[in-house]
C-alpha cells in the first residue's frame, strides 16, 4: 500500500465515528460486500443533507470538500487552489494564463488525474458515500451504487433563498450558474450527460420526500440488493426466473 492510499485510509479512520441512528448490524450482511455510494445532485434538492445523513447511518466516510484536503497533498498544494478549479472550471486558455501568475496553480487536467486517483483508492477502500465530482462516472459499476437527487426548479429556487437568505431571482441564477458548470465539467471530462437517468441506481426526488423518508428509501434498496447478493454482478435482469 502506497503513501497517498495510507493517507486516504488514515483520513477514512479518522473520520468515522458511530451514530444513535446507525443501521443496525443485522440489518446488513456481515460477509455481503457493500459498494461505495456516490451521490450526484441537483443544486437546491437538499443531496447534501441525505447524503450526510446516510453516511451517518450506515457509518460510513462521507467525501465531500474533505476530498480536496487528500487531493491536495498528492498534488503538494493548497486546497484553495483546487477548491478555485472546481468553482470556476477554467478553460485551457484560462488554465495558461493562470499558471503564469500562480505559483501553485494546478491545471485541469491534472485535478482530473488528481480525483480519478482519490476516488479509485476510496472504492478499494469501501465504506464511504461521495458527494458529486463525477465520482459515479469512475468507478465501476460492481463497485458504486449510484444516486440522483432531483427535485423541481421552483422548490430548488425556495431552498437556496431560504438556506443562503438571498431573493428568489439570485437564487435561481446561483442554481443556474452550478447546473450549467456541472454539466459542462462531467461532459468535457467524462463525454456523458449528467442528467441521463441511465447512468443510475436510484432517482429520487425530493419534492414530497422529507430527509428520514429519502434516506429510509436509500437504505431499503441497499439493503434488498445486499440480500439479494445484485451489488456483486455487473447487470441484473429482473425477470429472470418470472416466466
Amino acid at each position: 500500500m502506497d503513501t497517498i492510499e495510507l493517507s486516504v485510509e488514515k483520513f477514512i479512520t479518522g473520520q468515522q465515528a458511530a451514530s444513535k441512528k446507525q443501521v443496525p448490524p443485522a440489518r446488513l450482511k456481515k460477509n455481503a460486500s457493500l459498494p461505495v455510494i456516490t451521490v450526484c445532485l441537483e443544486p437546491g434538492s437538499g443531496g447534501r443533507l441525505i447524503a450526510d445523513e446516510l453516511a451517518k447511518r450506515l457509518n460510513f466516510t462521507l467525501f465531500d470538500k474533505n476530498i480536496l484536503t487528500t487531493m491536495a497533498n498528492m498534488a503538494a498544494v493548497e486546497s484553495k487552489s483546487l477548491d478555485t478549479i472546481e468553482q470556476q472550471r477554467p478553460s485551457g486558455i484560462q488554465d495558461f494564463i493562470t499558471s503564469l501568475v500562480d505559483n501553485n496553480y494546478v491545471y485541469t487536467g491534472d485535478y482530473v488525474s488528481f480525483l480519478k486517483q482519490q476516488v479509485e483508492i476510496i472504492g478499494k477502500l469501501g465504506r464511504a458515500v461521495i458527494v458529486g465530482r463525477g465520482a459515479n462516472f469512475i468507478l465501476p459499476p460492481k463497485d458504486k451504487f449510484s444516486i440522483r437527487i432531483i427535485a423541481p426548479l421552483d422548490i430548488r429556487i425556495r431552498n437556496v433563498s431560504f438556506k443562503n437568505g438571498v431573493p428568489l431571482a439570485e437564487a435561481k441564477k446561483r442554481i443556474r450558474n452550478r447546473e450549467q458548470r456541472r454539466k459542462t465539467f462531467i461532459r468535457e471530462t467524462f463525454h456523458e450527460d449528467i442528467a441521463d437517468i441511465m447512468h443510475y441506481d436510484l432517482i429520487l426526488n425530493t419534492a414530497r420526500m422529507d430527509l428520514e423518508t429519502a434516506v429510509e428509501s436509500i437504505i431499503g434498496a441497499i439493503v434488498g440488493s445486499q440480500a439479494h447478493r445484485t451489488f456483486e454482478k455487473e447487470t441484473s435482469y429482473i425477470l429472470k426466473g418470472k416466466r
